[in-house]
């Protein structure tokens, strides 16, 4: 049986299994008390709760929402969205918190439940505890007849959140491009979003997957071994740009027009690449986590700015975002975070950045990324039965490279002196993952090897 991950990232099970209905109520539960508990004022407070097209959305969904209303909070329900239209809503209704119904890039048979704060961003570490110790205590406190929260439902969110982005970012010269676009929805959130967004810009772009029914036509993870349909289509020199999202369309992967898939680092570079040059801030400051690549060291450089590393995690990338005061960020799996419009990672961002890019420099997308030094990125996933057997594999690390530095904020990530590896626990499954990057193939490969060793 594969185990309840929870965490600040949120909380992913198996559904039938470990994931029961039980658990999602007992959150609507303890998140309502929690937030209850923080509100001030005499109205009762609302939350936003969405969530992706996983075909267990309705099951889970419901619970939340009805533990989350027996606490006197409001709820509002936006339906089947994306992960990011949800904590865009929440500033939109003025919510005191979110909730959205996905596990994310896990495979079908999962689903999981993200708890976001009225920031529009997932709770920071003292949110999340405190939460936590409502959830593990079943420590909630119940409204009486006369408290019950009320239940509304809206059905504009993914049109609010398209138009709040082409709004703040100047899509002129999408329009005037004439690009030609190939996506790969996979059934998930983005089948619902992308048509709205794609109809704004004035772009007749090809989705593939497109009925947004949750059974995925392959691994959720936008991994270019899950890809082969949309490289397919973008082999036939049909389109300019390629993009794939997962299921619940935070993260983004784009492929150029070859159907080369650049890689999910590279399409984090070319987004903040191009935002660091329209924003022009002198010494700008970008946030990116500990496992992203040495690509966006050199984006960074190139305009005048500094890079800083946090943990693992959307939760952390934000908070150094927003402590900084940083103009772009985000996670190297292919999360752009722009705090121009929001405080996560967001797809639909990054397609409307990737294709502004485009269409500013009037060059193809290979021809933009081969102006690029050429890393090489390598990852690895172990499935563990425990605790232990994490903190040995780290341990192992720590003494095979022993020899170079080490930083042991995530795990332990060794800087070498042509490249680097990064081994720690995941988050949302029952895996360590495993990071190499080197100048070459070869030397990553080498590296890999040794790491592999554990």
């Amino acid at each position: 049986m594969k185990p309840l991950m929870m965490s600040m990232s949120g909380t992913r099970g198996v559904v039938g299994d470990t994931l029961t209905v039980e658990i999602a109520l007992r959150t609507g539960l303890a998140y309502g008390t929690f937030w209850r508990s923080r509100h001030i004022g005499g109205d009762s407070p609302s939350i936003i709760v969405g969530g992706d097209t996983r075909t267990s959305h309705d099951t889970y969904k419901s619970a939340i929402i009805s533990g989350i209303l027996a606490t006197g909070v409001n709820v509002i329900d936006i339906g089947r969205v994306t992960t990011p239209t949800v904590q865009q809503m929440i500033h939109r209704f003025s919510a005191i918190a979110g909730v959205v119904i996905t596990a994310s890039h896990n495979p079908v048979i999962w689903n999981g439940i993200k708890l976001m704060s009225g920031s529009g961003a997932f709770l920071d570490e003292v949110e999340y505890a405190s939460f936590l110790a409502i959830y593990d205590a079943q420590l909630w406190s119940l409204a009486d007849w006369s408290e019950q929260g009320t239940l509304t439902v809206d059905h504009s969110a993914t049109q609010a959140h398209v138009e709040k982005i082409i709004s703040l970012i100047d899509c002129s010269k999408i329009r005037a491009s004439k690009l030609r676009v190939a996506v790969d929805a996979n059934h998930g959130a983005g089948a619902v979003a992308d048509p709205v967004l794609f109809a704004s810009l004035g772009i007749d772009a090809t989705i593939i997957n497109a009925e947004p029914h949750g059974r995925f036509a392959h691994d959720p993870e936008p991994l270019e071994s899950n890809l082969s349909q949309l490289k397919a289509a973008m082999a036939s020199g049909a389109f300019d740009i390629g993009f794939a999202q997962d299921a619940d369309a935070d993260r983004l992967v784009i492929l150029d027009q070859t159907g080369r898939f650049i890689g999910e680092d590279y399409s984090l570079a070319f987004c903040v690449d191009y935002i660091l040059n329209s924003e022009q801030v002198t010494h700008p400051s970008v946030v990116v986590n500990l496992s992203t690549s040495r690509i966006l060291d050199w984006i960074t450089d190139k305009h005048g700015g500094t890079l800083t590393a946090t943990k693992i995690g959307e939760s952390h990338v934000t908070q150094g975002i927003r402590t900084l005061g940083a103009t772009v960020g985000g996670e190297g799996n292919g999360g752009v975070i722009y705090p121009r419009i929001g405080w996560g990672r967001d797809s639909l961002v990054g397609m409307v950045v990737a294709l502004a890019h485009l269409a500013d420099a009037k060059r193809s997308v290979s021809d933009i990324v081969s102006d690029y030094p050429q890393y090489v990125m390598l990852r690895d996933k172990i499935a563990v039965e425990s605790r232990e057997s994490v903190a040995h594999a780290i341990g192992v690390i720590k003494d095979r490279f022993s020899d170079f530095p080490q930083n042991l904020d995530d795990g332990v990530k060794v800087t070498l002196p042509n490249g680097w590896v990064h081994v720690r626990p995941s988050n949302t499954e029952p895996i360590i993952r495993l990071f190499v990057e080197a100048n070459s193939a070869s030397e990553a490969r080498e590296i890999m090897t040794k790491a592999q060793l554990v």
